[in-house]
This record gives C-alpha cells, structure tokens and sequence, in this order.
C-alpha cells in the first residue's frame, strides 16, 4: 500500500474563501499525486481509521432517482458548515475540488480528487482521494444504492489518518467533526431526496 507523505497545506482562513481564489488553489495542484493511492479497504490499515455509516432514504425508483440527482448536485454536503467548490461540476474522474469545513469560526479548504465515479441501474455514486494539500491522508467513497427490496440506502465508507501534526494534536475534535460528518451528510442528502419528490408530487 502506497500512501506517500503530503508535501502541501491545506489552506486556513477566516472567511470563506472566493470561488475564484479557489479555483486558482486548485489549478495549482496540477496532477498532484494522490496521498493516497490504495484501494478503500476492508479492514483499516495501521494509522488509519475506518469509518462507515448508513442511512434508509426510502423505497422505489422514484427514491432512487432523486437520491442519485440529488448526489450528483454534491447535496450530501449541504450541512452548513460544509461546502464544496467549484459546485457546478458533477463528480467526474479526475476532478479536483476543494472541500470547505468551517470548524470555530476557521474555514479549512482540503484538496481533493474524484478518483472515480460508477452509475449502474442499482448503484451510484464515487470515491474521491485527498491530495498533498489536505489535513488527511485517505479515500472515502459515495454510494446510493437500491437493495433487492426495493429500499433505497445512502452508505459513506472512508478511511483517513492525520496528514499533518496538527491534526494529529488534536485528533479527538477532528474524530468528533468527522463523526458529524456521517450525521449530518445523509441527512442532508435526505433532505434533498425529499423536496424533490415533494416538488414533483412524488413524496
């Protein structure tokens, strides 16, 4: 398993950074090589923490498919101290993108890279990979997927170390962010699953 050591910064500031000074952070990663290149595992690596969470959505195509625009459009992120930049964009191979987390009032920009995305009549989603400017080292990956039951299921899997001392220091508040996280993300997503079957009639 390779994971070479980051050689970058996340970048930290008080205000939420522009899309524009962004998107020039973002050009500056070029073809950064990811800081880590493995597959997302089954068991945690040494160093590493696992972390995985799961969310019923609902049941039927209809639920599907509005959980699968819905994942497209990055409403897994819609927390309200999260963010992703640029927004436009669907995941695709070989997107870079920064993930915004604002933690006390700090705003922190991670680099990331979706290292593939996977769109089958029963499952959807992608798995991004950080890059040398990011707080972590690790995978995490996106899946929508529509069980024999019809039941419609939202699962994050992921697996990360500190990439940085810091991080390192104060890994009991990043563990706790990172467990908001796999609150707050599904429900995000269901959230917006919900206002579009609402707004198509559907709910």
């Amino acid at each position: 398993m390779r994971a070479p050591a980051a050689r970058g910064s996340p970048r930290i500031s008080l205000r939420r950074p522009t899309d524009a000074a962004l998107a020039g952070w973002l050009a500056r990663q070029g073809d950064a090589r990811a800081s880590f290149e493995a597959p997302l595992p089954d068991v945690a690596p040494a160093g590493f923490d696992l972390d995985s969470c799961r969310l019923e959505l609902g049941a039927g195509p209809a639920v599907f498919a509005a959980a699968r625009d819905a994942l497209r459009r990055w409403a897994h992120c819609d927390t309200g101290w999260l963010g992703i930049a640029p927004r436009a964009a669907p995941p695709a191979p070989g997107l870079s993108f920064a993930m915004l987390v604002r933690l006390g009032g700090v705003w922190f920009a991670n680099a990331c890279r979706v290292r593939s995305v996977f769109d089958e009549p029963g499952s959807t989603g992608y798995e991004h990979v950080t890059l040398p400017d990011h707080a972590e080292c690790g995978v995490e990956r996106f899946e929508v997927r529509a069980e024999r039951d019809g039941r419609v299921v939202f699962e994050i899997r992921a697996v990360s170390r500190p990439a940085r001392w810091w991080v390192a220091a104060g890994r009991p508040l990043v563990r706790a962010a990172q467990a908001r996280f796999r609150r707050d993300s599904p429900a995000a997503l269901l959230r917006a699953v919900r206002a579009t079957l609402a707004a198509r009639g559907e709910s």
